[in-house]
């Protein structure tokens, strides 16, 4: 199938065309296909995008985190997104996290520049991405965690996950050495006097790249492990709650619940690193965590979502 609005008789186009079969059909290198057309190597590889842009190559990925272009565009439409990803695999089980975390990682990878500022919440999918991430090198590189820690498990600690991110990457490390939620206002005033742990929260505010997980409210890895308490999440659904943002409750208009558990919260403010960020990540996936995500993205708290295919049929 031809394109619409180009001249069959364009050398250009016709050009584009010989390039295009050179190097996809009679695989030729584009160092030969710049000899036999009498250009650049350089020149060669814009015809190639050019066929890509006109739609006469039509490339597929057929990796389980490659994403579904149609429903990506769909979410970037609805949701006025700057990207989205969509896996094939669905997530129904914590063993099928690893496909999100890979994506996640993948992402990370394509939108990330020397010297950036990375930060990043905790839970059980950053966790993983963490581990997907393959060893590379970025000038510059520094990784904060944007919260406290929560709980016994090292795995799932803000810490573990951005020093993983700044190990594959060669980068440095912040570290904030305080829990995410402390007993009450006193203890969290005396955290927050500390000049480490204020330059950690600081350093997370100027964040570059963040990249968040969302928790549903009542299968949430902070309930199931004892982080909050039943008659907490109680409180916070009557007040609305769908669920949780880098540990902020929403409501499903994204708004974050006016609720005292959030007063004994250590960490970066979340709508000066939104408002800083050059892109804000969120993954999640799995039908249990659809209402929050669809919070999330009503609020305006993410650029960018990576989630499974179920999933985004059903925010669609």
């Amino acid at each position: 199938m031809e394109p619409e609005n180009i001249k069959l008789t364009d050398p250009m186009y016709q050009k584009t065309i010989l390039a295009a079969e050179l190097y996809y059909t009679y695989h030729l290198t584009q160092q030969e296909i710049a000899k036999k057309l009498g250009v650049s190597r350089p020149w060669v590889s814009k015809l190639l995008k050019r066929a890509e842009d006109i739609g006469i190559v039509r490339i597929e990925v057929l990796t389980p985190t490659a994403g579904i272009l149609e429903l990506e565009n769909k979410l970037k439409k609805r949701y006025s997104l700057v990207n989205a990803r969509v896996i094939k695999q669905t997530i129904e089980t914590d063993n099928d996290i690893i496909h999100l975390a890979r994506a996640a990682a993948n992402y990370l990878i394509s939108v990330l520049k020397s010297n950036d500022i990375i930060g990043v919440s905790w839970g059980k999918t950053l966790a993983m991405m963490a581990q997907q991430l393959i060893p590379l090198h970025y000038p510059g590189i520094m990784v904060v965690p944007l919260l406290g820690g929560m709980g016994q498990d090292p795995e799932l600690l803000s810490n573990q996950i951005a020093s993983k991110i700044a190990l594959a990457l060669n980068g440095k490390c912040f570290l904030l050495h305080a829990p995410a939620f402390t007993v009450g206002l006193a203890e969290r005033d005396v955290f927050l006097s500390d000049p480490i742990i204020k330059n950690t929260i600081k350093k997370g505010e100027q964040t570059t790249v963040a990249i968040f997980g969302l928790g549903s409210l009542w299968k949430s890895t902070i309930l199931q492990r004892g982080y909050i308490t039943l008659s907490e999440i109680k409180e916070l659904a009557e007040l609305g709650a769908v669920g949780d943002i880098a540990l902020r409750f929403i409501n499903k208009d994204g708004e974050i619940i006016p609720h005292d558990i959030h007063k004994r919260l250590v960490a970066s403010d979340l709508n000066k690193v939104k408002n800083n960020a050059r892109e804000v990540i969120g993954v999640a996936g799995g039908l249990h965590k659809v209402d929050v995500i669809r919070a999330a993205l009503n609020g305006k708290w993410l650029d960018v979502l990576i989630t499974d295919v179920r999933t985004a049929e059903k925010l669609l």
